[in-house]
């Protein structure tokens, strides 16, 4: 099993870094799994560490690529929105973004990609109510991916992450099936995000009821929870945060940035990425027996960002 760290190229997140040597001494033996928002123009990151690439997966985008044109335009606004957030008006745009992280895969030499298989507006994320099926956000996933990845093509792992809203959450053994049966890709396996899941049931209060949760979801997929070839591992439990916002939905702002701004402040309000450090974790990631385990953290700069990874190894080290 490959551990890495969760890293991105934005200025934000490469800044803390004062050096390339810096970087190193946080990752100690451990590789990146990276998201590719620009250039790394300091030459920071150690393309020979870099394990995974996690693909810029538009929270948005089922609409567009069905071409329903008013749909888009009630969600951002005017058609130059449109084309700013998916570089163009035709759902050919989509893909030409895709490519781009297949493109820095090649670049870095990564082992694998990671998709969110997943689909929602800013006022469904606010609501919980889905406008799509997960059926029919699985099928256009499918779709899409199966113009990126061609079924007799060779390339690194393909790993589909589940999310909370409508697309693929890891709770129904028929839809995860659906998924993994219409990806047509050989190299074709599951991301299992534990923070995600935990968010698919808002009652949970405690790590351990958490890792139970986990446990009854791998029991409840059988044999398909054999496709799981990466963990993505945090934990957040915000279940009353998303309950209250749920009942009183906030008022959004007329303008699609402003509403954006708004959005994310409530996304990062409740999908904290913290260590999840109850004693039952090493059991559960021995059981799932992941090629990949990610200590997927958010974190305000290196010192904090420090302190959480070693939180999170020492779980493995008791």
């Amino acid at each position: 099993m490959k551990t890495q760290i969760n890293l991105t190229t934005d200025p934000c997140d490469l800044e803390r870094f004062g050096s390339r040597g810096e970087l190193l001494t946080l990752l100690g033996d451990d590789g990146i799994e990276l998201t590719c928002y620009g250039e790394d123009e300091r030459g920071i990151i150690p393309a020979e560490r870099v394990t995974g690439v996690h693909m810029n997966c538009l929270p948005y985008w089922f609409d567009f690529w069905r071409g329903d044109r008013a749909r888009c335009l009630t969600e951002f606004g005017d058609a130059q929105t449109i084309r700013d957030v998916f570089g163009g008006e035709s759902p050919d745009a989509l893909l030409m973004h895709y490519r781009r992280d297949i493109r820095n895969a090649e670049r870095y030499g990564a082992e694998y990609l990671v998709f969110h298989v997943c689909d929602g507006s800013i006022e469904e994320t606010f609501t919980g109510r889905s406008r799509h099926t997960d059926a029919e956000v699985i099928d256009a996933a499918a779709e899409l991916l199966n113009e990126l990845f061609p079924d007799n093509a060779e390339g690194p792992w393909l790993l589909l992450e589940n999310l909370w809203y409508a697309g693929h959450r890891f709770t129904d053994p028929e839809m995860t099936a659906r998924l993994l049966e219409r990806v047509h890709y050989r190299k074709t396996g599951l991301m299992l995000d534990t923070g995600h899941l935990l968010h698919t049931r808002i009652a949970l209060s405690t790590q351990e009821e958490g890792v139970r949760y986990i446990h009854e979801m791998l029991d409840l997929h059988g044999p398909l929870a054999e496709r799981i070839r990466g963990v993505h591992l945090h934990q957040s439990l915000t279940g009353e945060r998303i309950a209250q916002t749920q009942a009183n939905p906030p008022e959004l702002p007329s303008g699609y940035t402003e509403r954006c701004e708004q959005l994310f402040h409530y996304v990062f309000s409740v999908d904290l990425h913290r260590p999840f450090t109850c004693g039952s974790v090493p059991n559960l990631i021995e059981r799932i027996d992941p090629d990949y385990l990610t200590y997927e953290l958010i974190s305000r700069n290196l010192e904090e960002h420090r302190a959480m990874l070693r939180e999170q190894h020492a779980v493995f080290q008791r």
